[in-house]
């Protein structure tokens, strides 16, 4: 008993220094009490199957009373930002420009095919890019476009029995082609994501370690009374860590292509170009978070809050179009977001420097600015 009780009291000693140690780690404990909420506001309120003013185009072809009040009906919805359309070949300029993600095609004797008791066909293009995406936006066009009809027919002709039987009203049907990713393939579409999140995955935890352990070991305050600057400094940390890397990716790509068959539609220069400005990013955004660290583990909890946005809100995982308003803005302010764009434009779009120069331009702007954010972080530190 005597001895239970004297376990007891080591333990109750134990738990209670653990506690203590944890009430003065107020970072370990911020971030294990906001990691969760954060988890679950994500979850359960930014990613979503819901519609937000998805961008579609719309080519009217009959131009009558009915076509409209079916345009409307779209419009009411919320769910779509229409766009209208003059001919069929202005749809490649509009995908290209992500100006539209899925066009309506309504045929010019839509009125009369009512009228007649008869089948329609509507055309739908979509942008398959987006697999997600793609399947939703299908399935709540077609689902729109039937109601449509049925509404219609019955507002024209008495409720009778007879009237009321399908074949007597008629249905509706969409033509669709997927563009981009005509099989609706999930390895198309995530092999190029997996490129991005290796990118950031290998340069932000290989270097969140990097400037502590050079703290720790004394070694950095011998480096920086040196005639070398900040900034070479910088340049000298990542630029080793970045030949590794790229080598990495690289073969990834061969990888993914003779596993999978998956290899760029596109530009594999432009890849390789705009690749290593993305790995310059990480590697500066891991040594931005090993300059704040005051620790190796104070440095690993900073890099895992860093990616846990990252992996929710950059578009790998979930679509971020599909997303509300003010998630979508942080999205956008993700490195990520962009490089994947550019990723999945070049693999999958065919895409050149000519759509996605805005992509690499912002790329170029994080980089410039994560830089000189470590020049003066290790600055602060000499």
């Amino acid at each position: 008993m005597n001895l239970w009780r004297e376990k007891t009291s080591r333990l109750r000693t134990l738990l209670w220094r653990e506690f203590v140690e944890l009430r003065r780690d107020r970072f370990t404990l911020t971030i294990m009490l906001l990691i969760p909420v954060f988890q679950m506001a994500l979850l359960a309120y930014a990613i979503t199957t819901d519609f937000d003013h998805l961008p579609l185009c719309v080519l009217d072809g009959a131009h009558t009373r009915e076509s409209r009040q079916l345009v409307s009906a779209i419009t009411a919805t919320g769910y779509f930002t229409l766009t209208p359309l003059r001919d069929l070949e202005e749809v490649n300029s509009f995908f290209g420009r992500e100006h539209c993600r899925a066009a309506l095609l309504i045929p010019m004797d839509f009125s009369e095919l009512i009228a007649n008791h008869k089948d329609v066909r509507l055309g739908l293009l979509l942008d398959a890019s987006d697999t997600t995406m793609a399947t939703s936006a299908e399935g709540f066009l077609t689902a729109m476009a039937q109601a449509f009809y049925r509404q219609t027919r019955l507002e024209r002709t008495p409720l009778t029995e007879r009237n009321l039987r399908p074949e007597a009203i008629g249905i509706v049907t969409t033509r669709s082609r997927m563009l981009f990713n005509p099989p609706l393939s999930g390895t198309v579409y995530t092999i190029p994501g997996l490129l991005g999140m290796i990118c950031m995955f290998l340069t932000v935890l290989i270097t969140a370690l990097a400037l502590v352990r050079e703290r720790e070991t004394g070694t950095l305050e011998q480096l920086l009374v040196t005639p070398v600057t900040p900034l070479e400094v910088v340049l000298g940390k990542i630029l080793p860590f970045g030949v590794v890397a790229m080598c990495a990716i690289v073969g990834s790509v061969v990888f993914s292509w003779l596993l999978f068959g998956v290899f760029p539609n596109g530009s594999i220069g432009l890849f390789l170009a705009v690749t290593p400005i993305f790995l310059l990013i990480g590697l500066s955004l891991g040594l931005l978070i090993s300059s704040l660290a005051h620790s190796s583990v104070d440095a690993l909890e900073r890099s895992i809050l860093i990616m846990v946005p990252q992996l929710m809100l950059s578009d790998f995982l979930f679509p971020l179009s599909l997303m509300s308003l003010p998630f979508r803005i942080i999205g956008e302010a993700i490195p990520l977001t962009h490089y994947l764009r550019i990723t999945r434009g070049v693999y999958m779009k065919s895409e050149g420097l000519a759509e996605l120069w805005p992509e690499v331009a912002i790329l170029c702007g994080f980089l410039f600015l994560l830089i000189r954010g470590v020049s003066r972080a290790i600055k602060k530190q000499s």
